[in-house]
């Protein structure tokens, strides 16, 4: 393959295999479209896949072309490698435009490659991006990219979320340390935390912040917004709240646990890796190469992961999925 010259050093892709020996969690399924897959998070959102969330704007507006791309084919069908290539190629024949720039910038980002993602936001703007909107996009991974203090890891049970079409699971949460407990949603749609009015009433916002307790864990520094929901005591969280805690899921015992890190030595069933994108708000999962991706809390996307525990492998882009 020949190489990227119009990209700085520090931005070439590096090489991955989740096949490599010693790794037990890639599936034999998986390896060849895993391949390629370098890893990722998505603050941008492609054409294809904003039709599909709804229309959703995103914080690229003004950085990305709204036109259809090849990109934006290539990951509609779920050929993630060749959506990655196709922007690279866009970047190699515009090398000075920020918009190509930016569109690569915000694929590596959705993939969960912040650092060179960073990179490639800020010569965006160099070569004439809006800072508006790199600021904004910037601001978009910045939960993601959150270090919370060392503590316990923490168990709590939740139940499934019956007839909201966005929120996958309800759990038992605090707004302060002593406070009384209250029920809470993990909501794929949300951003932050977002509070109907009478449930604001019981929080302490300091300039459009708040903090939650989940079990033990203490969470500072959480976006809220403050909205008229129909149900006036809903406490809503998005999956940014919870990413830095690597969260993961027992579908089987309604199990969440919080604070540990994923361990491949630990995992002893049957497993295979499914990759994502973040689509910012919410995650959707790439069945197979060649199939459109799914919302993770869509009917396609809960059936992907009935009956099994997943968790979130943020340096491979993956939910690793045991059965």
């Amino acid at each position: 393959m020949r190489r990227r010259r119009s990209l700085p050093l520090r931005c070439a892709r590096p090489s991955a295999d989740l096949s490599q020996p010693g790794s037990r969690i890639a599936s034999a399924r998986l390896v060849s479209a895993a391949r390629g897959i370098l890893g990722a998070l998505i603050i941008w959102v492609p054409t294809a896949l904003s039709a599909q969330a709804g229309g959703r704007r995103n914080a690229l507006d003004g950085i990305v072309p709204p036109a259809p791309s090849r990109a934006d084919t290539m990951l509609a069908m779920g050929r993630l490698a060749a959506a990655e290539e196709a922007l690279y190629a866009a970047v190699d024949a515009r090398p000075r435009s920020p918009s190509p720039r930016g569109a690569l910038a915000a694929y590596l980002a959705s993939r969960g490659r912040f650092k060179i993602a960073e990179v490639l936001f800020d010569e965006a703007q160099r070569f004439g991006a809006s800072p508006q909107a790199i600021r904004a996009a910037k601001e978009r991974m910045a939960p993601y990219r959150a270090v919370v203090a060392d503590g316990p890891a923490v168990a709590i049970r939740v139940s499934p979320r019956v007839g909201d079409p966005t929120s996958i699971l309800a759990f038992v949460g605090r707004f302060s340390a002593r406070g009384d407990s209250l029920q809470m949603f993990l909501d794929l749609t949300v951003e932050g935390v977002r509070v109907g009015r009478r449930a604001a009433e019981r929080m302490r916002v300091r300039d459009g912040r708040t903090s939650l307790w989940i079990g033990e864990r203490q969470l500072d520094g959480l976006r809220v917004t403050i909205d008229s929901l129909d149900t006036p005591d809903d406490v809503r969280v998005g999956l940014d709240v919870l990413w830095p805690l690597h969260p993961q899921l027992d579908t089987r015992t309604g199990i969440l646990t919080l604070g540990r890190a994923p361990n491949a030595a630990a995992i002893t069933g049957r497993v295979e890796q499914i990759p994502f994108v973040l689509t910012f708000p919410g995650l959707q999962l790439v069945p197979r190469v060649g199939q459109p991706p799914v919302a993770l809390e869509s009917r396609a996307g809960q059936a992907l992961l009935r009956e099994s525990r997943w968790q979130v492998d943020a340096a491979t882009a993956t939910l690793i999925v045991e059965r």
